[in-house]
């Protein structure tokens, strides 16, 4: 009687007791270190925009060049709303003068002379006229813009000589004129391509 006594009453009484001195030692946390506390710094936003955000320029494989042999063609891989207005963004970045335009000819007429710095200095304008001589006489220049099949083409054609030369003899050079379409399309063929800056 007396063992089951103890184990019925006593078991549950000591085991009660034991368990209050281990939770109240574990209870006294201080002798325990407290970590430091930390700053969370956030990242600055120029960082955020100067590194993560890239600005993409130029149509990359969007845009090819055809045909360099007799008539070269820029063939555009966009509808040609988009393709008009592409062209005539690239002749503006190359400073190309736009005579007159109609969009529902799809038809630029520009001026167009290769030996013209467009960035050039007067000093460096002023030596060339003196010490070179220019390959090129500026032109006039019809770029067709049509939407055939999957893409845009744009074409090119001289279509008149345009003389500014103060000692002009008065004889026609038009015939002499170094045809000067095919740098035409690849000056804007490489704007197109590397530089435009895309929305």
């Amino acid at each position: 009687m007396n063992l089951k006594f103890f184990c019925v009453f006593l078991i549950p009484v000591l085991v009660t007791a034991c368990s209050d001195i281990k939770a109240t030692k574990y209870q006294d946390i201080s002798d325990l270190e407290i970590p430091p506390e930390m700053v969370i710094v956030e990242k600055p936003k120029v960082l955020i925009e100067d590194s993560e955000v890239i600005k993409k320029t130029g149509l990359g494989k969007s845009v090819s060049l055809a045909g360099l042999g007799k008539e070269p063609v820029i063939k555009i891989k966009k509808t040609f709303e988009r393709s008009w207005a592409i062209v005539e963004q690239a002749l503006k970045l190359n400073e190309i003068e736009i005579t007159d335009k109609n969009r529902d000819e799809g038809v630029f007429y520009v001026l167009f002379d290769p030996d013209a710095k467009q960035a050039g200095s007067k000093v460096t304008d002023t030596i060339t006229f003196f010490f070179f001589e220019d390959e090129y006489v500026e032109a006039a220049y019809k770029l067709t813009v049509v939407w055939r099949d999957s893409d845009t083409e744009v074409t090119v054609e001289l279509i008149d000589q345009v003389s500014n030369d103060i000692l002009d003899d008065g004889e026609d050079e038009f015939e002499d004129t170094i045809d000067a379409g095919t740098k035409l399309l690849k000056t804007l063929y490489k704007t197109i391509k590397d530089d435009l800056p895309l929305d």
